[in-house]
């Protein structure tokens, strides 16, 4: 089973075919590059492939990214991987930027609790806790650091911080919370990883905190064009 991994909510842009028998990833692609996912993936998903020197029909599983990140990012990312699912007849795996950040630093360090708090626009933060197991303590969450430093102090001392929104949360809590990694984003790898050990369900749907930044334009309303009826 070779899995082909993608990743385009957030700055990076990245693709990885990775192998679960020997669980070593056969080639990566990952550059940040802002903007322009679309018109970039599917060239490092043809780099990966020819780097591995394998074919897409060895590919049996798909794995995501499904966010949180940008709006546009997310989508790229999602409908590509259900794309190249439907063209493979294989399962695609979604996998949140909260989960995958959250196994890094359980890996890390075993057994510790961590609230994922990553950067977002406007100063918000888009958050969620894990237990000393990895399992979700609370539902994914965006707001002010002011706003969430409740979830935080509901979550015990024992929680510690991590994301790159992290500083914020402990700079509004007024502590000395450890703060385990500032990292914005997981590798690659590991969203392969986590999607080797998983079910195959239904088809992901993207991880969206906040609705599309895009407002209706005003000022530029055509004039009704009146029937020959109204003219008559």
């Amino acid at each position: 089973m070779t899995i082909l991994a993608l990743d385009t909510a957030g700055s990076l842009c990245a693709a990885a075919l990775y192998d679960p028998q020997t669980q070593q990833l056969l080639a990566e692609v990952s550059h940040d590059i802002g903007k322009g996912h679309a018109e970039l993936l599917l060239d490092y998903v043809a780099q990966c492939f020819e780097t591995a020197k394998i074919s897409r029909n060895e590919v049996s599983r798909i794995a995501v990214n499904i966010g949180p990140g940008s709006f546009t990012g997310v989508r790229v990312g999602v409908s590509a991987a259900r794309g190249f699912g439907l063209a493979l007849s294989c399962p695609v795996i979604g996998v949140s930027g909260f989960e995958a950040l959250c196994h890094e630093i359980q890996v890390g360090a075993p057994a510790q609790p961590v609230l994922i708090a990553l950067s977002a626009y406007r100063g918000d933060i888009y958050t969620q806790g894990f237990d000393a197991d990895g399992i979700a303590s609370t539902t994914p969450l965006a707001g002010s650091a002011a706003e969430l430093l409740p979830v935080l102090q509901q979550l015990g001392d024992d929680y510690a911080l991590a994301g790159s929104g992290a500083e914020q949360l402990q700079t509004a809590e007024g502590s000395e919370r450890r703060i385990i990694s500032a990292s914005a984003y997981a590798s690659i790898g590991t969203f392969a990883r986590l999607a080797a050990q998983r079910e195959a369900g239904m088809p992901p749907e993207p991880l969206y905190m906040r609705g599309p930044d895009v407002k209706p334009q005003t000022g530029f309303a055509l004039p009704r064009r009146q029937s020959d009826q109204e003219r008559g």
